[in-house]
Parts: C-alpha cells; structure tokens; sequence
C-alpha cells in the first residue's frame, strides 16, 4: 500500500501539495486529474520517493520515504515521465534498459536477459544498439515504459502518458494498462485526458491547488456532482448515455451497443 498521511510540498513560494491524504491499494488502477499546475505530478514524485514532504509522511508498504535510500523505494515504485527525453541518457537503448537494473544490484548478464525481454515485450529488440535519442518520439515513449517494466516494481506511475500518442499506441497503452491490472500491480495515471480514462472507470482523486476535492470513481464525477466546478470535459460516452436516459454510463462503445440493441442493460 501506498499511503499519504497529511502530505504538505513546498518548492519555496507557497505549497504545491496540501494537506493530501490518501491510500492507493495493491492492484488498483488509480488516477488524478486535474488542469495543469494542479499537483499531480508532484503528487507523483511523492510518492515515487524522487522527492520527500515538506510535512507529513509518505509510505510504500513498510518504507518511509523521508528515512528511506530512494532505490529501496524505486525497487517498489517505478515512474514514467511526460517527457522521455528526460529520462534517456546512455548511448544505447539496451544500456538505458539495464542502467537501473545494474543499480539495483543485478548481475550484467541478469540484467541484460531482463532488459532485452522488456525491450521484446514493447517492440523494441531491433533497436538495442541504437541511441535512444534517434528513435521517434512514440519509441522513445515506448522505451521508457520498457524501462521501467524490466525490474517490475509492485506500483507504477504514469505521468500524462497519452500527451502526443497516436491513436495506436493509445490502444497499446489500453493494453499495457490491463495487463499491468490482471498481474497484479497498482496502477497509478495523472492526467487530464479524461477521454482516455473513462473507459477504465478507476478511482479518481480531482486536485485542484494541491489539494483533493473529490475521491470516487469516474464514472460518478459526471453523475453525482458538479463537475464543472473542476473545468473538466465530459467523455463523450457520458454525454450521450445521458443522452439516451441510462440509469448508469457507458464506458466503452461496445457495452452501449450493446445497451441500445437491447442485449446488455446499464
């Protein structure tokens, strides 16, 4: 479990987390939202133990992150940033895939056999010796996720992941997600992409200023409260399940046809 106890950051004028308290279990798919400069990100880097509460605690599982080495953390915790360019620095794709792992402890040829099974497991084994700041900007993404799949860390964070993605990795990302979820992991995405979001329904925590103004899951921000007052989007599956007088959203194409063919009922 990763547990935020009254978490207060500051970066020197004013404080970008405030008074955050929350738990993200094992294997739960859990999001923020919020416009951008809300906090999620650094709610992100809280709980990833890359930077530390100015007051409160953070827990992953027995592990304080304040008193804790940030790679006894990171074993637990892996996180994907925004932007990969800030996360790539060796002179190969593999090297970057093994750095981490070798840092962790595991022998050369341990960690190669880890990163070249992550780097098959994105489509990426054709580029190993190549330098990762010439693949495209979806294989760099790509390479990233790799990155961080290769130790398997018990939690993962997504830092805006769907920003700049094409229709077919939105879909590939689809895919990891689910799969991340039926092995076990927790899930962690911040993002304003409520679009992407909606058709996983995950437990959503809305910051605005640092703080949490609203915990439930998705599908209930756009049926039980105003969620105007956030300057959110509604999905468009929301929009028109209302449309159509469901009693319950839809959250894929899929269950509302089904819906309107009269085969599934919400």
């Amino acid at each position: 479990m990763i547990k935020l106890e009254d978490v207060y950051y500051t970066y020197g004028t004013g404080y970008a987390v405030e008074g955050v308290s929350l738990e993200i279990k094992e294997g739960e798919l859990v999001a923020f939202v919020g416009h951008n400069g809300s906090g999620k990100t650094t709610i992100a880097k809280l709980m990833a133990g890359i930077i530390k509460p100015t007051k409160g605690s953070v827990f992953v599982d027995e592990l304080d992150t304040k008193n804790s080495k940030p790679l006894n953390v990171i074993r637990k915790v892996g996180i994907v940033f925004q932007n990969p360019d800030y996360q790539l620095f060796e002179s190969t794709v593999l090297e970057e895939v093994m750095f981490a792992l070798k840092n962790m402890g595991y022998e050369k040829e341990k960690a190669k056999e880890m990163a070249m099974r992550a780097l098959d497991r994105f489509g990426l084994l054709s580029y190993a010796q190549r330098p990762p700041l010439s693949l495209s900007g979806g294989e760099k993404k790509r390479l990233t996720f790799a990155i961080v799949y290769a130790w398997e860390p018990k939690y993962i964070i997504f830092d805006e992941p769907t920003v700049g993605q094409d229709r077919k990795n939105l879909q590939n990302l689809s895919f990891l997600i689910n799969e991340l979820i039926k092995n076990g992991k927790s899930v962690i995405i911040t993002s304003h992409d409520i679009e992407f979001l909606w058709q996983f329904n995950p437990l959503t925590y809305v910051i605005e200023k640092g703080k949490v103004v609203w915990r439930g899951y998705m599908k209930e921000l756009f049926t039980q409260t105003d969620f105007r007052m956030y300057n959110l989007t509604e999905p468009q599956l929301s929009l028109i399940s209302k449309k159509l007088g469901l009693k319950q959203p839809a959250l894929s194409v899929k269950e509302l046809s089904e819906v309107i063919k009269g085969v599934g009922s919400i």
